[in-house]
């Protein structure tokens, strides 16, 4: 069976109070007790650090590194950030367990490396190595399940803005190891999904090219660049005459510091009672 089938399987048990079918050590409930400890410990007490080039923010836009960079003013966090990223840890904590009743061949993780991009040094902490494989645990929104993790890694290709695979380009790249794929798991529903990599030599040589460009821009200070253009704004296939940002500035925290001017208003002639709300630099022909 597959890594993903394994995973089902083991759940599906667990599920149905077949627990008896499974071998379970206890020493793997106790080893999660305590990353979750670990994960409190670290999240709880949370510090703005000085920017620098980590594998867990390699893969994102140049325009996006450049302004952390500089210190520009980021947007202040929801309220529920900090439960955000604690479910990603928990989740992170328990599919290691699942991993181990699944008998995955789980021949290593949480390994410290270190990349080399002509100069600079990119740290960073992988989660787990199936096969000698690096895979990714990540949590996902019901939406972002459905619409791009499900559909394979071409969808993650058209749409990676949290620099998903430069990350697991740079975890796999620095160990010398073969990129795997990555464990999601739905947020909402609990369904778990396993995407593999799949890259192409062809892949992985471009991601490694932008990364090793990033880390030159940074270190060089190029000029800052705008990312991305405002989009027109439809509704019911009209152009309501507004622009509005990217989905990939709407992602980022740096917005308000590259466009200044943008404001969040409701979409134009939407009935509903609640509209959905974007950030528009021009709004029915005014532009800000």
């Amino acid at each position: 069976m597959t890594l993903q089938q394994d995973i089902h399987s083991v759940l599906d048990k667990l599920s149905n109070n077949e627990s008896g079918q499974l071998t379970i050590d206890d020493s793997w409930i106790e080893e999660a007790g305590e990353g979750l400890k670990d994960a409190l410990r670290r999240q709880f007490s949370r510090r703005e650090e000085d920017f620098r080039l980590r594998m867990s923010n390699v893969g994102r836009q140049l325009c996006q590194l450049q302004k952390a960079k500089e210190g520009a003013e980021q947007e202040r966090k929801d309220y529920n950030f900090v439960m955000r990223m604690l479910h990603g840890d928990a989740v992170e904590v328990i599919m290691d367990v699942i991993l181990k009743i699944a008998k995955a061949n789980i021949t290593g993780g949480k390994s410290k490396v270190e990349l080399d991009l002509n100069g600079t040094i990119v740290k960073g902490e992988d989660d787990v190595e199936i096969d000698n494989k690096v895979y990714d645990i990540k949590t996902a929104s019901p939406f972002a399940f459905e619409h791009k993790w499900s559909k394979g890694i071409d969808a993650l290709k058209a749409s990676d803005d949290f620099g998903y695979i430069g990350q697991l380009v740079g975890y796999s790249e620095a160990q010398g190891m073969e990129a795997g794929g990555w464990i999601v798991v739905c947020k909402s529903t609990g369904k778990v999904i396993v995407m593999e990599a799949d890259f192409t030599p062809e892949d992985k040589e471009r991601v490694l090219s932008e990364m090793t460009m990033k880390a030159n821009a940074l270190k060089e200070d190029w000029v800052f660049e705008r990312g991305f253009e405002p989009v027109d704004d439809f509704f019911n296939r009209k152009f309501t005459g507004s622009k509005k940002l990217s989905m990939s500035c709407n992602f980022c925290d740096y917005k308000k510091s590259c466009w200044p001017t943008a404001q969040l208003l409701p979409q134009p002639r939407s009935k509903a009672k609640e509209p959905r709300k974007n950030w528009y630099v021009q709004y029915e022909g005014v532009e800000f």
